[in-house]
């Protein structure tokens, strides 16, 4: 009792300014010493509430009318410190709304798209991907005889954002997390949902799935990375990214001669629509859906496409020039790049992944697509498929560990093992997306891992402690697995989904993609 009445001593005489000495002396004499002390209490409850409503977390209304917000609310943690309803942490504290990319940018795929070094186009906002700098560091960290130098995205984005003409305000707070846990200077948007509070975590997180491999994109949909190593990929680049894939001359299809030459028994030159025409009477021209994919393809990124091709096989394209020799080891694709361009061939025994592609989705290619005609090589990186080809050379002259390497099947890190491979994506969901509590919600990604089948995929709503795994049994290498998956949100809060996926041979995800939504029963009224 008499510990009781001393503690309410202090707070009342906390509350009225009075001076507390921790030692021998009496505690000082308030006349309602509890009344003082509630007095108090309620005085910081409300000013954290006012703190709590200046620093509610921002609502943001998207273009396409969708609502976002970027940082969770924080309304289970209850009697926590002096706050009784809602507690600002992530904002007042941490002023999480002002950090991270998209404190700044309103989309990094529209930042990228638009800035004014001519990036190569690893966007792909029709299939739903949202950017972050996740997708960059696959490029940006270890890419030998592709950017500048290793290990140096620091380098080039510090610069870029603290120039002297710089536009920007921010600060080193603005893009970082600094704590003591020997993990040294982290990027802030890869660890956020590490360090704010009010992310209700699920074990075992139950849902509803199912996947298909056969979802389809049109052609003005496909991803198309531009490599621009020549002079006609710049044009190819800037016919299908810049100008809204116009259509070149039909003269350019009629007079394009077409070869398959090299160590062939009767090699062979045709004019195109001769060689269609002659595979077609023939029934020899293949419609199947097939993936592309490149090495590059993020996890979370857009570098990947599921599209129906239509095409002659290279093996029907041989037989024409009446076989190979036997001392030929590959096929080499020919285009119009010549030595600007990068080689890309085929071993003889894999031939039967390659076609000769003149139509997706049923249109002849388009000029951002490789009209007249593409090669398509199945389950192998999307360089392989060499825009405006000329022909096949077969040839025993390739150097088959070097060219092994320069088709990995997967972006591989300085440990040996893939950053992507496999990938499990979730798209269509932007930071922070708004879902109704008590209300069905269906996720929705891809999963893929180039010439290795998809096995499993997992999900976790605890962080990765816990995770439900959905087997897939026997699928098609050549084609994406594009799954959906169905919750249903129980309570106000901010949720985080990750997505995992195994192959057949026993990979498993490294690099994992994480999301945040953020459940309100009230979502029509926000923002």
């Amino acid at each position: 009792m008499k510990a009781k009445q001393l503690l309410l001593g202090m707070a009342a005489a906390l509350a009225l300014g009075v001076s507390v000495a921790f030692a021998a002396e009496a505690p000082a004499v308030v006349e309602d010493p509890l009344g003082a002390a509630n007095d108090y209490i309620n005085e910081l409850n409300d000013r954290w509430k006012k703190i709590g409503e200046d620093y509610a977390p921002e609502i943001r209304t998207l273009d396409n009318g969708v609502k976002v917000q970027r940082t969770p609310s924080e309304y289970q943690i209850t009697g926590w410190m002096w706050q009784s309803d809602t507690i600002s942490y992530n904002t007042y504290w941490l002023d999480a709304d002002n950090r991270g990319c998209l404190a700044c940018h309103k989309s990094l795929d529209d930042l990228i798209m638009n800035m004014n070094y001519e990036h190569p186009a690893f966007w792909n906002t029709e299939l739903g991907v949202n950017t972050g700098v996740q997708q960059c560091l696959i490029c940006h960290t270890l890419a030998d005889g592709y950017i500048t130098s290793n290990y140096d995205f620091g380098t080039l984005i510090h610069a870029i954002h603290y120039a002297k003409d710089s536009h920007y305000t921010g600060n080193c707070m603005s893009c970082h997390n600094m704590t003591k846990d020997g993990m040294g200077v982290q990027l802030w948007d890869l660890v956020k949902y590490q360090k704010m509070v009010g992310i209700e975590n699920v074990a075992d997180v139950q849902g509803e799935f199912s996947f298909t491999q056969d979802k389809v994109q049109k052609m003005a949909e496909m991803f198309s990375y531009d490599w621009m190593h020549s002079d006609a990929d710049n044009l190819r680049h800037a016919l299908g990214v810049h100008g809204a894939n116009v259509q070149p001359p039909q003269e350019m299809f009629d007079e394009w001669d077409f070869s398959v030459h090299g160590l062939v028994n009767e090699p062979f030159t045709m004019k195109l629509p001769e060689l269609i025409a002659k595979a077609e009477a023939a029934g020899a021209v293949k419609t199947k859906i097939s993936k592309m994919v490149c090495d590059w393809c993020a996890v979370g990124g857009g570098g990947i496409t599921n599209v129906e091709i239509t095409g002659i096989p290279l093996r029907w394209l041989l037989e024409q020039a009446g076989g190979w020799d036997e001392k030929a080891t590959g096929v080499i694709f020919d285009n119009v790049d010549g030595a600007e361009g990068s080689t890309r061939c085929v071993r003889i025994d894999r031939i039967d992944q390659v076609y000769l592609v003149y139509k997706v989705g049923g249109e002849y290619l388009d000029g951002g697509h490789g009209y007249p005609v593409t090669n398509w090589y199945e389950a192998v990186d999307a360089q392989s498929n060499k825009k405006q080809i000329t022909g096949y050379t077969v040839t025993a002259d390739l150097d088959w560990e070097y060219y092994d390497k320069r088709i990995p099947n997967g972006w591989m890190n300085d440990q040996g093992g893939y950053d992507n491979k496999p990938n499990a994506t979730i798209l269509n969901v932007p930071e922070g997306l708004l879902i109704e509590t008590g209300v069905p919600h269906t996720f929705e990604g891809y999963a893929d891992a180039y010439d290795q089948k998809i096995a499993s995929i997992e999900f976790s709503m605890d962080q990765g402690k816990t995770w439900t795994k959905y087997d897939l049994g026997d699928t098609d290498v050549t084609k994406w697995v594009y799954w959906n998956w169905t919750w249903t949100p129980q309570t106000d809060a901010s949720y985080v989904l990750t997505v995992r996926a195994t192959t057949e041979e026993g990979l498993v995800s490294t690099t994992l993609h994480s999301v945040m939504v953020t459940a309100r029963t009230n979502i029509a009224e926000l923002g």
